[in-house]
């Protein structure tokens, strides 16, 4: 009984056959592969003609066939993988937000290895306000009763547990903000605007971060390029250490407390002073009088526990002062120290000072020492 070798060209077919099922996107289950190519060529080994058996550059050939066949297929996987981790989400190059002013709808917030990322809300007016946290079938897991909230941006302070007290599960979570300024619950759209400070994930899902919100690239209404050159990371920390003068020092409520030393400010000479005191939107918050006899010529200083003209206690967040006298003397209450950090606040960066803890806008240095 003869036996015939079977030569390259069956090997050569096989190649072929694979190249051709790669093209036309056949059903895997009806591609051959690597180990088929392996059990052809082991079969051929073993079945060649032991009068003219195959010589050494065949068999290098069909090694370099199988070696191209295999990469082949790693190479279709990886195009197969990539394909699908550009979905449309994915698309979407986050970093590209980075510096810029956006806009966008927030209800949600994400429970991730016992923390919660903040939600957000804006109110007109004082209101009383009741908020509903979901999960995502609907089912609500916590009420929220925060009772009569100041005008202006607030965010929603949640433990992540329900209404039990227990730890909910991790995931995203829903919620609608009611709020009743006198003639009923209304529901209030939440949005959030400012500059985005950086990228983050939560269960597998990129946020942008807005104002200490994670906001969700989808829900962007509106994205603006930041017209202040000096938001540029390498601009800010050239100021680091450095002496700067400003008119206009930023104050700093933080967990209730004034940031820093007592308000300070200079008089040519004594005098009765009025001290005025306005958040982040003009609005004025609080009026502190300081009267001649107690007064000085130079550096004068008042103190301030952080409450509003009503009585209660101010919205953390960024405030600023200005001061003027009964008789018209000059009242100036600029600041000259050295840069001790930069702190990122209501969509722009700040310079924190190193002794008085006042902030300071670049656009608002005057001097530098």
């Amino acid at each position: 009984m003869s036996v015939s070798s079977t030569g390259s060209s069956s090997l050569d077919s096989i190649v072929g056959s694979y190249e051709s099922t790669v093209a036309t996107s056949s059903e895997e289950s009806d591609a051959l592969g690597k180990d088929d190519f392996l059990t052809m060529l082991v079969a051929q080994l073993e079945n060649q003609d032991p009068l003219n058996p195959m010589d050494g550059t065949d068999f290098s050939a069909q090694l370099a066939q199988f070696s191209q066949l295999e990469q082949l297929m790693n190479l279709n996987t990886s195009m197969e993988t990539l394909a699908a981790s550009f979905s449309d989400d994915s698309e979407i190059d986050l970093m590209s937000y980075l510096g810029k002013q956006v806009s966008g709808n927030v209800d949600s917030m994400q429970v991730e290895d016992g923390s919660v990322s903040g939600g957000f809300y804006n109110l007109a007016e004082n209101a009383d306000v009741i908020i509903k946290i979901t999960d995502e079938g609907g089912e609500t897991v916590k009420t929220l009763y925060k009772g009569t909230q100041a005008a202006g941006v607030q965010l929603i302070e949640w433990d992540g547990t329900d209404e039990d007290g227990a730890a909910v599960a991790e995931g995203t979570y829903k919620y609608n903000v009611l709020a009743n300024s006198g003639s009923g619950y209304e529901e209030l759209p939440t949005n959030v605007t400012g500059t985005v400070s950086g990228i983050a994930y939560s269960n597998g899902n990129p946020y942008l971060v807005v104002q200490g919100v994670l906001l969700d690239p989808d829900s962007l209404t509106s994205v603006v390029s930041s017209d202040d050159d000096d938001t540029d990371p390498a601009t800010v920390l050239s100021y680091m250490g450095q002496t700067i003068s400003s008119e206009k020092p930023i104050l700093s409520i933080d967990d209730g407390i004034l940031s820093g030393e007592d308000l300070k400010f200079e008089l040519d000479s004594a005098d009765a002073a009025t001290i005025k005191i306005y958040d982040a939107f003009d609005n004025l918050v609080q009026t502190l009088s300081l009267g001649e006899d107690d007064s000085v010529a130079g550096e004068n200083t008042v103190s301030w526990n952080a409450t509003g003209n009503d009585g209660y206690a101010v919205d953390d967040g960024l405030y600023y002062y200005t001061v003027s006298t009964d008789s018209g003397t000059a009242a100036s209450t600029t600041v000259s120290e050295e840069v001790s950090g930069i702190r990122y606040a209501n969509g722009s960066q700040y310079l924190e000072l190193k002794d008085t803890g006042r902030l300071v806008a670049i656009s608002s240095i005057t001097a530098i020492h």
